[in-house]
């Protein structure tokens, strides 16, 4: 509960300067390096300053919190560092970021990896020989977010501008990324809703089942995220150049015919993964792992589509598209998962993401109008789906 909570605090930290950063970057790419750099610097100024501010204010009504959800059995000092390492994770990952848009594979490798493994081994220190119990989950993943961020840092220090404070961007920065906050906020709630209508309607043994196929379904995410992480960079590249519209053309037809080729792989294969790995008594789950991998697909497929609102500018716009999406998920999981359970589940979530996907491109395309090959992509993607279901649900 106390990582949910961290977990909240760290979305309104973030304020969408992660996005905001990727966009400015490549947009003063030809005003050379030195406005680069102040860019990189003016979000770093930012999290510092107001992320100070966040966790003092947070720290100090964690009482309330504490009496809400932990009947008052935790010390405020378990909300500071838990908060903290919110805060020093984001500047962390930062420097990484920046890696990632240089194009530094090895390094941003290095700096993700090496906070994860540092994280694990100050914990289990802190836990086995100094006793420190739960509290030193926290203490391990703030001391180890601390020590990289140092290390990041100097790696990307030729990005780095103190020389005075770089406010007059702050107003650009957070009307780019500010509506992103919102709309984070909405996509927990569509990623997560189905879960809740299991829970009331088919109880915790469905909830079970269901947490099973979607752990096996991020199996897909691997490869998803793997290519959001190097896509995202060359998108924002891209659409300042000429030649972009025809770049994401290509890139969407090869997302489709590999995507969905690895998608429906996946379907037939989740049988035996899951039984050979989870057991015969989770068997049953086997057939929403099919149908939940295509939601990644989607979420994947959401970093090409939706390039007219990037180029744009106007981010506030994924904030309705994620609302209604979310709205029209809600209504289904009410109608649906009440009757048909955790493969009702699937659908619905499925559904959700594929209106979500339809409408943010319809948007999208009105703004930076993108001839994608659709007489290619549909034919594709509504075969390599509907094996998927033909398997699943029989």
């Amino acid at each position: 509960m106390l990582s949910v909570i961290s977990s909240f605090v760290g979305s309104i930290l973030i304020m969408g300067m992660d996005s905001a950063q990727s966009m400015y970057f490549f947009k003063y790419k030809k005003e050379g390096h030195e406005k680069q750099a102040c860019v990189v610097s003016s979000i770093l100024q930012w999290r510092l300053i107001f992320g100070i501010i966040i966790i003092i204010i947070s720290t100090i009504i964690s009482p309330v919190i504490n009496n809400l959800f932990f009947n008052g059995k935790l010390s405020w000092e378990y909300f500071l560092i838990s908060f903290s390492g919110v805060l020093f994770l984001q500047i962390n990952t930062q420097s990484a970021e920046v890696m990632r848009l240089i194009y530094r594979p090895w390094s941003y490798i290095f700096v993700v990896l090496s906070q994860s493994v540092l994280a694990t081994v100050i914990s289990l220190l802190l836990i086995v020989y100094f006793k420190k119990g739960i509290i030193g989950i926290f203490l391990g993943g703030f001391v180890s977010a601390l020590i990289i961020a140092f290390i990041g840092w100097y790696r990307v220090r030729s990005y780095i501008r103190f020389d005075r404070l770089h406010f007059d961007l702050w107003p650009l920065l957070l009307k780019f990324g500010l509506p992103l906050l919102p709309a984070t906020l909405a996509m927990y709630v569509m990623n997560t809703s189905d879960r809740w209508f299991i829970q009331h309607y088919h109880g915790e043994e469905a909830l079970g089942l269901f947490a099973v196929g979607a752990k096996f379904a991020m199996i897909s995410s691997l490869a998803i995220e793997t290519f959001r992480k190097a896509w995202w960079p060359l998108a924002m590249e891209s659409m300042q150049s000429g030649s972009g519209e025809k770049f994401f053309r290509t890139i969407s037809v090869i997302y489709v015919c590999i995507g969905s080729l690895l998608m429906v792989t996946l379907s037939f294969l989740s049988p035996w993964i899951v039984e050979y790995l989870a057991g015969p008594k989770f068997y049953d789950s086997w057939p929403i792992v099919g149908l939940l991998c295509w939601k990644s697909f989607l979420y994947g497929y959401f970093m090409i589509c939706s390039a007219g609102i990037w180029k744009s500018e106007k981010t506030y716009l994924n904030l309705y598209t994620t609302i209604i999406s979310l709205v029209i998920g809600l209504i289904l999981n009410y109608l649906i998962i009440p009757m048909h359970g955790i493969v009702g589940a699937s659908i619905t979530t499925l559904i959700t993401f594929l209106f979500w996907i339809i409408l943010t491109e319809l948007i999208s395309n009105r703004l930076w109008k993108i001839k994608f090959n659709y007489y290619l992509i549909i034919p594709i993607f509504i075969f390599s789906i509907g094996l998927s279901f033909y398997y699943s649900l029989n």
